[in-house]
Formats: C-alpha cells, structure tokens, sequence
C-alpha cells in the first residue's frame, strides 16, 4: 500500500489483512512527526500542509494520520515483526540525518513487514 494506509477506516484491519494473505507486506505514508509538520501545528496552530501532506485539513483524504512510532507500535501491538525500514525525504532519498534521528526528520517511511 502506497500512501493509502492513513486513508483508510481501519489501517490495522488491513495490516492483518496483508499479512494473512501474503507472506510480507510493504507500506508508505507520511509522517505527521516531521519537523515541519511540528512546526506548523505547534507554532501556528494549524494542520500541517506540505509536499507529502498537500491538502488542508477540511479536503483531505487522510484520517488516520501517525508518525513512525506510531507505526512501529502498532506493529508490536499486532504481532507484526518489522522486517525493513526505509525512511526519505519527498525526493524519496536519504541522507544522515534521516538516518540519525528518522522520526523527526523523516518525512515518509516504507515499511516491509510479516506476522510473527
């Protein structure tokens, strides 16, 4: 699932769903702890608008927005053992700091998972 995980009623239904299907399954989706997103919604008091988030908050597909640890916790949650993890910028590549510190700086992430 690209970008559609945040955009569905129960992404840990699908999640499961994945997994009972197919050996391994692979998400994107934006990550709503992203600096930038921070900072919008904490300094300006509004939801984010960005490259990876382009609609405001009225107009938005998005209904289940979360950050990488978020993720990452649902998937402890759900038995789901995280196999790969890539985090990008909205260029889709990488750079140390991403690396160093991907929550915050990371803006969306590709996850390989299976069930336990």
């Amino acid at each position: 699932m690209t970008q559609a995980l945040q955009e569905n009623n129960n992404p840990d239904h699908i999640i499961l769903e994945m997994v009972r299907v197919s050996k391994e399954g692979i998400v994107t989706f934006p990550n709503m702890g992203f600096w930038k997103n921070r900072m919008q919604l904490g300094f300006f008091g509004r939801m984010p608008v960005s490259k990876s988030l382009p609609n405001k908050w009225f107009d938005t597909p998005n209904i289940h927005l979360c950050t990488f640890n978020d993720f990452e916790k649902l998937c402890e949650d759900l038995k789901i053992t995280i196999l790969e993890k890539k985090v990008l910028n909205n260029s889709y590549s990488s750079n140390l700091l991403l690396k160093l510190f991907p929550n915050f700086f990371g803006e969306i992430a590709l996850y390989r998972f299976k069930k336990y």
